[in-house]
């Protein structure tokens, strides 16, 4: 999907009066990465209604509202046919607008810098997610999530989707969102998680093996305990 590019703007926040104040450090950050190969994930920062940008004297490219990223992804060739949002306010904008599109909305309540320790909301993501992609009605449509830079929570999340149910390494799963996002996640803790969620699950793995090889190793065991008197005796 194409996005636009905001380096030349990185030291430029500036943005914020008159109207309505910008989430602290947004206007850093890239609007939109690109859809993650492999998977049909697209991350981007959270969009903004048009009354934040009020008063802005802010080049029009880089006002980023549901609309744009809508015209951005119908310029690709794209559709977007679920959005999970992560951020821990409804102020940023009209979540009815995803329906006048006719896409999908998922709201998540992500406190910052502790998603890795809410298990039921990585698993609330994964369920639901899973199930978007598995229905055939949604074949070829691609899955938005954000957070409020749609770094580190939206990339804690992806990773975890990606190790937990796509099967790729933690180190793989942060490469690729970080290349594909175009920023580098920040939070460490996030990354480390990351580490010991893929840890927890080769260790299930492990555990959980084919319950037929258990009881063919099994039965090896008790036959080679048997006394071999016993075992030509049961074979007449």
């Amino acid at each position: 999907m194409s996005y636009h590019h905001n380096n030349h703007h990185r030291h430029r926040d500036n943005y914020r009066l008159p109207g309505k104040r910008f989430p602290d450090r947004w206007s850093i950050y890239d609007n939109v990465g690109r859809d993650i190969d492999g998977t049909r994930f697209v991350p981007f920062k959270t969009p903004l209604d048009s009354s934040f940008f009020h008063g802005k004297d802010m080049p029009e490219e880089l006002q980023f509202s549901v609309r744009s990223l809508m015209e951005m992804a119908k310029g690709a060739n794209k559709q977007i046919g679920l959005v999970v949002d992560l951020t821990n306010t409804d102020r940023y904008y009209k979540k009815t607008e995803w329906a006048d599109h006719g896409v999908k909305y998922l709201k998540l309540n992500c406190p910052g810098h502790e998603v890795n320790e809410r298990e039921d909301l990585v698993q609330d993501f994964i369920k639901a997610v899973k199930e978007f992609v598995e229905d055939p009605e949604n074949e070829g449509k691609l899955v938005g999530v954000h957070c409020t830079h749609g770094l580190n929570r939206t990339g804690y999340l992806i990773c975890r989707y990606m190790i937990d149910i796509d099967g790729y390494t933690a180190a793989d799963a942060i490469s690729r969102f970080e290349y594909y996002r175009g920023h580098p996640m920040e939070r460490e803790h996030y990354k480390v998680s990351l580490y010991e969620a893929e840890l927890r699950k080769n260790q299930k793995k492990e555990v959980s093996k084919d319950p037929e090889d258990v009881v063919e190793s099994k039965d090896s065991e008790d036959v080679a305990s048997k006394d071999p008197e016993d075992v030509k005796e049961e074979e007449k």
